[in-house]
Formats: structure tokens, sequence, C-alpha cells
């Protein structure tokens, strides 16, 4: 009896452990994607090693104090914020900014940006995959918009030629591409130097929400 418990409990044990080869989630991935106009974009001197995640409740006094000054309707206030904002410090906005807003916010590599209200979001994506992209020389998610966003794509676009367009996911920028051209076709690519998992999980996610 002592022989058959052993053995129904490592079956038990086979059976609940996690797959080997599972891929790892990234919280940071699991935030709402937009898309904002660069207004501003200069290097900082202390770069963000990598992507934030959600630490605070949106009603905290420091998400409120970090609007007051990052997405504030005067100009001056937000050249104040860009200078003073310190890319590698813990930030309580992520996750928390006003879409309707402009925003002061970071990469996570060596760029701050000041950018206009959100002119896309996720709820407009039909479709999203992943994939590797020679010519991006990494791993990219190719997004489908809806009718309603296609054509609010292509106004944007349209009207921005040859400046910067900030793809962000909770508040931070992935990647900000000049638009070379209006894109009239319902799609576009992201890239951000996602290893293949945190594409293939961005695609899932963005597939899940639309």
């Amino acid at each position: 009896m002592k022989i058959l418990a052993v053995v129904l409990l490592l079956a038990l044990s086979a059976c609940t452990a996690t797959e080997q080869g599972a891929p790892t989630k990234q919280a940071w991935l699991d935030g709402k994607l937009t898309f904002r106009l660069v207004t501003t974009a200069e290097p900082t001197s202390k770069p963000s090693s990598g992507y934030p995640v959600p630490q605070k409740e949106a009603g905290d006094p420091a998400v409120q104090e970090a609007k007051s000054k990052r997405q504030s309707s005067d100009d001056t206030v937000r050249t104040q914020a860009l200078e003073a904002f310190d890319c590698a410090a813990p930030d309580p906005l992520v996750g928390h900014d006003d879409a309707a807003a402009p925003l002061v916010t970071c990469d996570a590599g060596e760029y701050r940006y000041d950018l206009g209200p959100v002119a896309l979001d996720g709820e407009r994506i039909a479709k999203a995959t992943s994939s590797f992209s020679p010519t991006a020389g990494g791993h990219v998610i190719t997004i489908e918009f809806d009718a309603e966003g296609a054509k609010t794509w292509g106004d944007f676009t349209t009207a921005n030629v040859e400046k910067q367009v900030a793809i962000l996911i909770n508040g931070r920028v992935l990647s900000a591409p000049t638009i070379q051209s209006p894109i009239t076709g319902g799609s576009t690519e992201i890239s951000g130097k996602f290893t293949a998992d945190e594409a293939r999980q961005l695609a899932e996610q963005l597939n899940q929400t639309k």
C-alpha cells in the first residue's frame, strides 16, 4: 500500500508541475496599447533599465501629483516635467495615464518624450500576429485595425507624415517610428526589441482585448 501511495503521489505531482519550456509571462506586457503623436523626444542622462509595471492605485496621491505635472495642459509645466523626469526612478503614473491629455514619459532605453493625447488604442485592433522580421532585425507584432481604427490610423498618418508616432503600453514607449507616408491599408507593425515569447504574449493579449 505504501508503494502504491508513493506512485500515486508522483503521478499527481507530474500532472500539476509547470510544463517545461513554457514561455515566461511578462507582467509589463499586460497593459493597454496606445498610439500618441510625439511632440518632443530627447535623450535622458538616467535611462530606464526596462519596462515598469503598475505599482499604485489610480486614486493614489502620487498618481494625481504625477498627472498634474506630466499630463498638464500647460506646455511650460510639461516642459519642466520633461527636463526633471528621472526615467530610472519608480513611476507612479505607469498604467494610469489619461488618454485625453498629453503625456511626459520614457521608453526602456535612453529617451524621454512629451506626447500628444491618445490618437488610437488597442480596442480598435481586429487581429494581431507575431513573427520574426529580417527588416526590423527582430520579433514584431503585426496588427490589423477594424474599419473604424483603419480610418483613424489612415487619417492620423496622413496628417502627420515625417513626424514620430509613439506606440506605448502602460504609458511607456515601446517604439517611436517616423511616419514615412500615409498608412491607409488598415495595418501596421510594432517593433520594440521583443523576444519571441514577448512578441507572442503581446499579440495574444491584443487579440483578447479586441
